[in-house]
């Protein structure tokens, strides 16, 4: 028996149709699906371990501009624990979404992790700003129906980074 388990970050390639990334993504999933091979793969919302990528995505100077529209995040160690789990069972031959335990603007979520860091750059929310090259909405970076949850929430995290 083979199994492959892929962790991805979140793609929903029907709402971010411009991103060739998130497009690679959905084409490695579907090529792993079709493979006639058992598999599993474990489909995760970005990381919090992301936050100075996705401010340093949107700075310009001293002002980082973020859209605030809502994504999942989740601990890189909560995606661990999923995956090990996972990893340790049979072939599903599935895609399981991952996602943190609640939703946030992408702007506040930065935000507040600035001042966790004591770093003196401000966020302007900026509607029509683009998360790495792509338009997103409230959907864009959220899991569907039914996703497992990690258990850290960014608080949380913040206070142990």
């Amino acid at each position: 028996m083979f199994d492959i388990i892929l962790r991805s970050p979140w793609s929903v390639p029907t709402v971010l149709p411009t991103s060739g990334y998130m497009r690679a993504k959905l084409a490695q999933e579907k090529a792993i699906a079709s493979a006639n091979v058992p598999y599993t793969i474990l489909r995760a919302t970005q990381f919090f371990e992301f936050a100075g990528a996705i401010a340093n995505g949107g700075t310009n100077a001293e002002t980082i501009r973020l859209t605030s529209a809502l994504f999942q995040p989740i601990a890189a160690d909560d995606v661990a624990a999923a995956l090990a789990a996972l990893a340790i069972e049979p072939a599903a031959n599935r895609t399981f979404e991952l996602a943190g335990p609640e939703r946030i603007g992408l702007d506040d979520f930065v935000r507040r992790w600035l001042h966790a860091r004591a770093d003196k750059r401000s966020v302007v929310t900026d509607p029509q700003a683009l998360y790495f090259g792509a338009a997103i909405d409230d959907r864009s970076l959220t899991p569907g129906d039914n996703p497992r949850l990690g258990t850290t929430r960014f608080d949380e995290w913040l206070a142990r980074a």
